[in-house]
């Protein structure tokens, strides 16, 4: 349909001149000074009035999709005086670089703008990802090849039918015919809506529902597939993201600065992040309890965030995790903003991310998380000067509120209005009131669309904008003035001046807002595509390692191979028992009594816990921990170990009755006889050789001794002689000299007598030493050795995962 001049009545409206000064408010100036350059062809005409332009002119040329050789169709211009219309409006895709916002009370025809601005970008082969909490946009699936009575009945509003007194066919009837004359009055038909849905592909998402296609919006929490170090400061912004919804939806205050659980989660997730991990919410849980980091700054992290007041951020995110809606939330598509633009086949694709079903904290997690991503997505993409994707969202307020407020979802949009536009990625907002955006939000919207308002506050505010662009105050107080059901004020920073805009008639059937049940119907069939799951996901139940009592901590030993972990308590211990030096000793106790003291009854395995690992191994499961030790904790376990440690101690030993030598714990008979062996029979036979040495020593004194005796009494008998020679010569009648004689003898018997006796224990001596220097094993016996419970000491004991 062409359009005609415009009528002369505009004619009175004030012109714009640029001797109009600037106010203090900024923000559609702002946006054109910094707005690209319009790139015009060899005929000096804008790139999308060129044959062949855009983006994806050749995907759209090869596809066969509707090439458009105009911009964006919005509708026509508008007389206020006649309400006649004018020469059809037609948006440069590129303006939408500088971004736009669309203003307009309940009944306003917002929505029908919007969606027509929606439809045309697809038309133009560029890819929406639409924002929707109020749950109209969904109307943008309902494109039919052909406008019969067939086509709208399962759509129609059979409440609203029953009112006004007609059957669900009439009114489907009456609909179709409506929407079929509606777009022939625009220069449309059913041909073009055919078009359409042929050449775009279309989904709705539900996060937190299985109604559409579900969005595993916790899958957020998984690595990135860059370098951490590459993309440093845009994974921090979405670490923040993350960490401000996840504590949104626990009702705890997530300042980043300020709030000790927003900066222990950020740390948790930045640290595994740079390792080239992640978590999934019940390994958050786990780490909240024992984080694999020892501070948060230069404090310790006990200091910063006690363990006991962790918990209950740990007891918070488990209640999360455990409840039965959650699950959803769980499962589904990743947040992938490379797949939520583009089929596989290659067709733009609109996806809308559903969040009227949500509450205003869930909505701000997800809403927060998807901004998060987009940034990031963007950040990655190459400068353009070309519209490359648009994102739009439906009825803001609560998401980008003026300061002081500051939601999770408010830096992301700041960053995205403010950097967007060099990568292709243009922003527009829609709400019902001006004064629920923020200031610096609004000096980067380069495209206003202002419907009717609702209050002169929202009047007002649109007044002082658009004067800031140069508009003078009379021209726009006479065209907000002038606005009414689907007449805007059209105010473009690309354009020579603000105009009215009447909007054309929709492609797609404005039912209005869509039921969980009615998309289900439309998502009907459509799975979530497959994704190849994460090193974590990989595992099966149990894949995450439970939360443990402190201070247990987590750690791995590979004893078996297997991929399935059983729970042991690791004891690190120093024993001395009796005639031994201490000694330091590892071991593990399966968890598997039903108390602590039986658990110390198991049989244990020995450890080297220098192969003990703190990491688990990828997909690996991970058995239960016993009842108790949540219930009773840890220090039941250490008491336990306190109490019994000294008993299960206890060692046979092998013992020499004729050495008197104990063996080493674990000693054979064979090492022990070799060890007494190699050191002649041990401490009790040096001491045996000591005394044979010295009994040795005193005989032959003693024998030296008897020799002298033997020889004064023999010198003594002949000097007897001598003395009574007179006697048989009859000159002596007297003997003398015998009393010499018997002592000399008596001290001769007694020297015989105790050479005799150091004789006999020499010779006993003698048969000692050979019986320790020749070792028997076979004489050694068994005996228990026990410890002391002073000669125990408990030096550490910890979770193992025997696997």
């Amino acid at each position: 349909m062409s359009g005609s001049s415009v009528s002369p009545s505009w004619s009175n409206l004030p012109s714009v001149t640029s001797a109009t000064p600037v106010p203090a408010w900024p923000f559609p100036a702002s946006a054109a000074e910094s707005a690209p350059p319009r790139r015009r062809d060899r005929g000096g005409r804008p790139p999308w009035r060129t044959a062949r332009s855009g983006l994806y002119s050749r995907w759209n040329e090869r596809e066969g999709a509707p090439r458009m050789a105009q911009g964006l169709y919005l509708g026509k211009r508008f007389d206020p005086k006649s309400g006649a219309l004018g020469d059809r409006i037609d948006l440069d895709p590129a303006d939408l670089l500088t971004h736009g916002l669309i203003v307009g009370m309940t009944g306003s025809g917002k929505t029908g703008l919007a969606i027509a601005l929606l439809e045309e970008l697809l038309r133009q082969g560029i890819p929406v990802l639409a924002i929707d909490p109020k749950g109209d946009l969904g109307n943008l699936l309902l494109l039919f090849d052909s406008f019969d009575a067939a086509s709208f009945q399962p759509w129609i509003d059979l409440e609203a039918a029953r009112r006004e007194g007609q059957a669900a066919s009439a009114a489907a009837s009456a609909t179709a015919a409506g929407w079929t004359t509606g777009l022939a009055e625009w220069g449309l038909s059913a041909k073009d809506a055919g078009a359409l849905l042929r050449a775009r592909d279309a989904v709705i998402y539900t996060p937190g529902s299985r109604s559409g296609v579900p969005l595993n919006v916790l899958q957020s929490l998984e690595a990135p597939k860059v370098d951490f170090e590459s993309a440093e400061e845009d994974l921090r912004d979405e670490i923040a993201g993350i960490v401000a919804g996840l504590l949104g939806l626990l009702h705890i205050d997530a300042d980043p600065l300020q709030s000790r659980e927003a900066v222990f989660l950020a740390n948790l997730i930045e640290q595994a992040w740079r390792a080239g991990k992640g978590y999934d919410l019940e390994s958050l849980v786990a780490a909240v309890a024992d984080p694999p980091f020892q501070k948060i700054g230069a404090l310790a992290v006990d200091s910063v965030f006690p363990r006991k007041e962790r918990e209950g951020l740990m007891l918070a995110l488990n209640n999360l995790l455990a409840a039965p809606s959650f699950e959803s939330w769980r499962t589904g598509e990743p947040l992938d903003i490379e797949k939520m633009l583009r089929a596989p086949d290659g067709r733009p694709r609109v996806s809308v991310v559903y969040t009227a079903h949500l509450s205003d904290e869930e909505r701000l997690f997800v809403t927060a998380l998807l901004l998060d991503k987009v940034k990031t997505w963007m950040r990655r993409q190459s400068g353009t000067s070309e519209l490359r994707a648009l994102v739009y969202m439906d009825e803001i307020f609560g998401y980008f509120p003026p300061h002081p407020a500051n939601p999770p979802t408010k830096r992301p949009l700041l960053t995205l209005l403010k950097q967007a536009r060099a990568q292709g990625v243009g922003v527009v907002l829609a709400t019902q009131n001006p004064v629920d955006l923020d200031y610096k939000g609004l000096a980067n919207m380069g495209t206003w669309m202002v419907g009717t308002l609702q209050t002169q506050q929202d009047r007002d505010r649109l007044m002082e904008g658009l004067t800031g662009a140069g508009v003078a105050a009379s021209a726009v107080d006479a065209l907000l003035g002038a606005t009414k059901k689907r007449v805007f004020l059209l105010h473009d920073v690309h354009r020579a001046g603000p105009c009215l805009l009447h909007s054309r008639w929709a492609l797609s059937y404005l039912r209005g807002p869509l039921t969980r049940e009615e998309i289900s119907r439309l998502m009907k069939g459509r799975a979530a595509e497959p994704q190849a799951p994460s090193a974590r996901q990989a595992g099966v139940a149990g894949a995450t390692a439970p939360i443990l009592p402190a201070p247990l901590r987590h750690h791995y030993a590979s004893r078996y191979g297997g991929e399935m972990a059983e729970p042991h308590v690791l004891v690190k211990y120093a024993v001395r028992y009796k005639g031994t030096a201490e000694s330091v000793g590892v071991r593990a106790y399966p968890l598997a009594g039903s108390t602590p003291a039986e658990t110390i009854e198991g049989e244990p395995i020995d450890v080297d816990e220098a192969a003990v690992a703190t990491d688990s191994p990828p997909g690996l499961r991970h058995g239960d921990l016993p009842g108790w030790l949540t219930v009773e904790g840890a220090r039941a376990l250490e008491k336990a170990l306190r109490e019994r440690l000294p008993d299960k101690l206890a060692v046979t030993v092998l013992l020499d009755p004729v050495t008197k030598e104990t063996s080493q714990p674990g000693e054979t008979r064979e090492t022990f006889a070799a060890r007494l062996g190699a050191v002649g029979g041990g401490a009790a036979a040096a001491r045996l050789r000591e005394s044979l040495e010295r009994k040795k020593r005193d005989l032959a004194v003693r024998e030296q001794d008897l020799t002298g005796r033997k020889s004064e009494k023999w010198l003594a008998l002949g000097s007897a002689v001598l003395q009574n020679i007179g006697l048989f010569t009859g000159r002596k009648r007297t003997l003398s000299g015998a009393g010499t004689v018997l002592t000399k003898s008596r001290l001769e018997d007694a020297a015989e007598a105790r050479v005799g006796a150091l004789r006999a224990e020499v010779a006993e001596l003698e048969q000692q030493v050979t019986a320790h220097a020749e070792i028997d094993p076979g004489r050694f016996a068994e005996q228990e050795l026990v410890p002391a419970r002073t000669g125990v000491k408990l030096l550490r004991y910890d979770l193992l995962w025997v696997y």
